[in-house]
């Protein structure tokens, strides 16, 4: 027969507190060191990740029609789209096709789970096929990385961070004169290049922000865009 223990007497476990996957207990920072689950699903992830980055640098430069193929002419008030001009009377056109987008993606989400995220999302496919695999192939695979960074700094951890930052720091600046591009034009963006910054200096301030904007989300904050910012994985 078991013996009756009063409820004064059982000890009762705290629930373990809940934080996110990329912040410890205390508030701080854990960096993730994930390692690619290569396979099919991962090979037809690289190959369709490197076709969205293919698309993104070759729409505003390729021209349709006399115009880029996208062009989001902002100051002009102009919005081209494969050679279909649109104009601020034509809100309700850009309406409908934003709506049209953002019903798609919800309905790939209700019929194939979280495909946006894992296949289409800009921030997966420069983190994941960009970003990252420069990290492996410059400072080694993530169980190497993970006790390079944990231990005390060698020239050997000096000059693979530098070396990683710098390649960092180009890939981000050449992503956000991309960006730029699709506002003003491939053609004025090089205009702007050769000249000197201080007869742009409205557009080399806005080059150095963006730049630094990107740099910052994929060299640093990751994956906690995903979970602290971005809306569309709230609303799931």
């Amino acid at each position: 027969m078991t013996a009756f223990v009063p409820a004064s007497e059982v000890a009762v476990l705290e629930s373990p507190e809940e934080v996110l996957s990329t912040l410890r207990s205390d508030g701080k920072r854990k960096w993730l060191y994930p390692t690619p689950s290569k396979g099919r699903f991962w090979r037809r992830r690289q190959v369709l990740g490197w076709a969205l980055i293919t698309l993104f640098v070759a729409l505003p430069i390729v021209h349709i029609g006399g115009k880029p193929a996208v062009f989001l002419d902002v100051v002009h008030r102009e919005f081209t789209f494969f050679g279909f001009t649109f104009y601020p009377t034509d809100t309700f056109l850009l309406l409908l096709f934003g709506i049209a987008a953002l019903l798609s993606i919800a309905l790939l989400t209700a019929l194939l789970g979280r495909v946006w995220c894992g296949w289409g999302c800009p921030q997966t496919v420069y983190l994941e096929f960009l970003y990252r695999p420069i990290e492996r192939w410059i400072e080694g695979k993530e169980h190497v990385r993970k006790r390079r960074d944990e231990g005390p700094w060698t020239m050997d951890k000096a000059w693979r961070k530098s070396l990683k930052w710098t390649v960092y720091v180009l890939i981000s600046v050449a992503l956000a004169h991309i960006f730029v591009s699709y506002f003003v034009g491939w053609e004025s963006l090089l205009g702007w290049m050769r000249g000197s910054p201080f007869d742009h200096w409205g557009f080399f301030v806005l080059m150095a922000g963006t730049s630094a904007l990107v740099l910052y989300d994929f060299a640093f904050f990751r994956e906690q865009m995903c979970t602290i910012t971005c809306p569309y994985a709230r609303f799931q």
